[in-house]
């Protein structure tokens, strides 16, 4: 989410610990953004909002839905035009207040929103006492999936996963068509001094998804790269719903180490895209024909900071890639010489997304930006 949706984005074991990915969305989200707009390259960069994250545009109604962090840490969703006004929050008057709320998807019609909801109830369990943190949106522990309509009148629970710090919810994705769900569903909680599992071990879901009366989650289908266990998150669903794109530890056995695989629906197949050391966030383009995606390469690290990331794209078979942004770039009129990571993005057209940016490597400090790419 996002990983940001934010992006879990775990990359980042550069810095000794770990959950880069997952506790990014952990605290202020409010992230200094830069002036806009900005032109490097082949892209311009443009502050859509200051305090935003997790943003999801919505052609049907141009609206975007995204989540804030209160005072205490708990993120809630929030509804706004596309051009950012007429903000309201909207919830559900059956979810806790004090739990993590997070938007993870639109409907295609943009009456409904697929939202992670944290479970209400605390429960005894050895080896670990829960803490507000394991359930920080992208890392995704004790969270659940549900269906809320736009006004926040009706909610339905769609995932009713065992109570306990081996199970939760993080990255997702949705169709264009809006009949699958996929998501990235923890199966074994975080492995201390393990580069593998350090952020605990996932499986990817796909599911047919209904609405209607009685919406549901059916024909669910899991994929495990490998067989292993491993880290991981599903981020786009092709527009012909035939594969999905995930990045995944399973080869590398290091969280730090992220390549970007494409896995086939109708046979597990999987292909390796990128080669680079980490590489998140793979989002299909609404053509398919492209995958814009996250990399720390070729990235400048500024004195005393951890390696950021920027946008790439490359043709959906991984070739040709290129970078549209220059945010980790050196005096670049894109970049203010201080570590960036890119995040999660949701695209408004085959040549314009929304995306999270992050200014700290830990904590979900940061901003959302318009990216318009040629």
């Amino acid at each position: 989410m996002f990983p940001a949706r934010y992006s879990v984005i775990i990359y980042s074991m550069r810095l000794s610990l770990i959950l880069l990915t997952a506790t990014s969305l952990y605290g202020c989200t409010k992230g200094g953004a830069p002036p806009s707009p900005v032109s490097s390259g082949p892209s311009t960069i443009k502050t859509w909002k200051s305090d935003a994250v997790g943003t999801r545009y919505n052609a049907a109604t141009n609206s975007v839905a995204y989540c804030k962090s209160d005072a205490n840490g708990i993120f809630k969703i929030y509804i706004s035009d596309f051009n950012s006004n007429n903000e309201r929050m909207v919830t559900y008057s059956g979810w806790a207040t004090n739990r993590q709320q997070w938007v993870e998807e639109w409907d295609p019609t943009g009456q409904f929103l697929i939202c992670y909801i944290e479970k209400t109830d605390y429960v005894t369990e050895a080896g670990h006492t829960r803490v507000k943190e394991d359930a920080i949106p992208g890392y995704g522990a004790y969270m659940d999936i549900w269906l809320l309509k736009r006004d926040g009148s009706t909610a339905w629970k769609l995932t009713d996963l065992p109570n306990n710090y081996d199970n939760g919810v993080i990255h997702g994705a949705l169709s264009n068509d809006g009949k699958l769900f996929a998501w990235t569903q923890r199966v074994q909680a975080p492995v201390a001094f393990d580069f593998n599992l350090l952020a605990g071990a996932y499986d990817f879901k796909v599911a047919d998804i209904t609405y209607g009366a009685n919406p549901s989650l059916s024909n669910i289908r899991t994929y495990r790269p490998g067989n292993v266990l491993a880290g991981g998150e599903v981020e786009s669903i092709s527009p012909d719903n035939s594969n999905i794109l995930v990045y995944s530890t399973f080869e590398t056995k290091n969280i730090v180490t992220t390549p970007v695989y494409k896995i086939e629906l109708s046979n597990g197949n999987t292909t390796k895209l990128t080669g680079e050391s980490f590489a998140q966030t793979p989002t299909y383009t609404p053509d398919g024909n492209h995958i814009v995606y996250m990399t720390g390469k070729d990235a400048d690290i500024f004195p005393f900071q951890l390696q950021g990331s920027d946008w790439w794209i490359m043709d959906k078979d991984g070739s040709n890639m290129r970078r549209l942004t220059f945010m980790n770039k050196k005096d670049d009129p894109q970049s203010e010489n201080k570590y960036k990571l890119a995040g999660t993005l949701s695209f408004i057209n085959n040549n314009s997304f929304l995306g999270d940016v992050l200014v700290s490597p830990a904590g979900l400090s940061g901003y959302t930006v318009q990216v318009d790419f040629k």
